[in-house]
C-alpha cells in the first residue's frame, strides 16, 4: 500500500481549499503553523498487527505430489578467455505418502522419485533426457543410463512434532541404486544431486517458518550450512512475513527470504549440516562445483557416435505474481553468493506449498597460474502439484 504521506497536503493549504476565501497578510502570518505530515506520522507509529502461528503440519493419510524445477546458467572464464556458456534445467517429480499422525504428533513418510528430466547445453551442443521416454530412445549416451537409475528409488523419513526432520531411512539403499556402476562422466553430477543436503530439499520438511507467532512485517533470521550449486556454503537468511494472499480460494501466508552465502565456518565436533538433522552430513563429494559437474557430464556424453560429440536436440509450477522472486543484488567482499525468494505457506495443512527463488554465485580458483571463474545463476521452483488420497493397497 502506498504511503499516504506521498499525497498529503499541508494543513494550511487544505483549509484554504475548503473555504470561499483565505485571509491574507498579517492574519495569515499569525496563523499557527501545522506540523509536517511526516512528523505527525512519525509521532504515531503504526500499531503492530495481529499475530499468527505459522505452525508446521502435514495432510494425514494423503499422497503429496511435489515438483522441483531448477534452471542453471554458468558463465565460465579461464584467464581472459571466455568458455562456452553452460545451461541446464532439471525437473524432479516426487510423491510423498504421508501416514496418519503418530501419537507424538509427527508423521512417517515414504518418498519416491517418480520422474526426472534433464536438459543440458554447452555452447551450441546439447542433449535432453526424460525418464518417461522408453529406454530405447536413450541412445549411446552413458549419462542417460545413469540418470535413469534413481527413478523409482524410495526413501522413508519421519517428521518430529514440530515438523522438523526426524529419522531418515533408506538413504543408503537409494544411493546404492542411484550410483551403482555409473560412468566416470556422471560421478560428480550424481554426487551433488543425491547428497544428503540435496535430498533433504526434496522432503516435506518446512523451510523458513518462524517457530513463533508473527505479525505482518516481522522478520526473523536463520544461519545454517547449505548445499548450493557452488558447493557447501554458510547461508545467512533473513525472512519477512509479508502478509496474506489468496491462491485457489485459500488464504495463504507469503514469506520473503533473502540470503547471503559465505565460506562455511569450521565444523564443530557435534555440528550438523543442511536439512535440519546432525545426520544430514555433506558427504565427500557434495562440495563440488555444479558447473564443473555439468561440464564433465556434457563432455563425457556419447551422442551421434562420437565419444566427445554432442549433436542432441534443443532444449511450471503453478503460482501467482506474489511468488515471483526479485533478482539478487551484487556481491560484497566475503560473499560468494546471494539469493532472494518467496515462500508460500498454507496454514490449513500446515505445509509450505511453494518456494520460488533466484540465486547468484561467483566462484573463483587458480588453475595453472590463471583465474578460473564461474558465475552461476539459478532459478528454483518447488511446488506441491497435488494432494490426494493414498492409492489402494495392491
Amino acid at each position: 500500500m502506498k504511503s499516504i504521506n506521498r499525497f498529503s497536503i499541508p494543513l494550511a493549504a487544505a483549509l484554504c481549499l475548503g473555504l470561499t476565501a483565505c485571509k491574507k497578510g498579517e492574519e495569515a502570518a499569525e496563523a499557527p503553523t501545522a506540523a509536517p505530515a511526516d512528523t505527525q506520522a512519525a509521532a504515531e507509529p503504526k500499531p503492530r498487527g495481529e499475530e499468527f502461528e505459522l505452525a508446521a503440519g502435514l495432510p494425514a493419510g494423503k499422497q503429496v505430489d511435489l515438483e522441483i524445477k531448477t534452471e542453471t546458467q554458468v558463465e565460465v572464464k579461464f584467464g581472459d578467455q571466455a568458455q562456452p556458456p553452460q545451461k541446464h534445467a532439471m525437473t524432479l517429480d516426487l510423491s510423498h505418502k504421508v501416514s496418519e499422525k503418530r501419537d507424538d504428533g509427527g508423521f512417517d513418510i515414504e518418498m519416491e522419485l517418480v520422474k526426472k528430466t534433464f536438459d543440458m547445453k554447452v555452447g551450441t551442443n546439447g542433449w535432453t533426457f526424460d525418464s518417461s521416454r522408453p529406454k530405447s530412445e536413450d541412445g549411446k549416451n552413458p549419462v542417460f543410463k545413469d540418470l535413469r537409475k534413481a527413478v523409482g528409488g524410495k526413501i522413508t523419513y519421519a517428521t518430529k512434532p514440530d515438523g522438523s526432520l526426524g529419522k531418515l531411512d533408506g538413504y543408503d539403499s537409494f544411493i546404492k541404486k542411484a550410483t551403482r556402476s555409473v560412468s566416470r562422466s556422471s560421478r560428480g553430477m550424481l554426487a551433488a544431486l543425491y547428497s544428503k543436503p540435496a535430498v533433504a530439499k526434496m522432503l516435506l520438511v518446512p523451510s523458513g517458518l518462524p517457530g513463533k507467532p508473527v505479525a505482518e512485517g516481522d522478520t526473523w533470521k536463520e544461519s545454517k550450512v547449505d548445499m548450493t550449486p557452488a558447493g557447501i556454503l554458510q547461508a545467512d537468511t533473513t525472512y519477512t512475513f509479508e502478509g496474506w494472499s489468496l491462491r485457489e480460494g485459500r488464504k495463504v501466508a507469503v514469506i520473503a527470504a533473502n540470503a547471503v552465502y559465505r565460506k562455511p565456518q569450521p565444523k564443530s565436533s557435534g555440528g550438523g549440516a543442511a536439512g535440519g538433522e546432525a545426520g544430514m552430513d555433506e558427504g565427500d563429494d557434495a562440495g563440488m562445483d555444479e558447473g564443473m559437474m555439468a561440464d564433465d557430464a556434457a563432455r563425457g556424453a556419447e551422442m551421434g557416435g562420437g565419444e566427445e560429440g554432442m549433436d542432441g536436440g534443443e532444449g511450471g509450477a503453478e503460482g501467482g505474481g506474489e511468488a515471483k522472486a526479485p533478482a539478487g543484488p551484487m556481491l560484497a567482499p566475503g560473499e560468494l553468493g546471494k539469493a532472494s525468494g518467496k515462500i508460500i505457506f498454507d496454514p490449513e495443512p500446515g505445509m509450505v506449498v511453494e518456494i520460488t527463488g533466484e540465486q547468484m554465485f561467483l566462484v573463483e580458483q587458480t588453475v595453472q597460474n590463471k583465474t578460473l571463474s564461474r558465475k552461476i545463476d539459478v532459478k528454483v521452483t518447488s511446488a506441491v502439484k497435488k494432494v490426494a488420497d493414498l492409492p489402494a493397497e495392491q
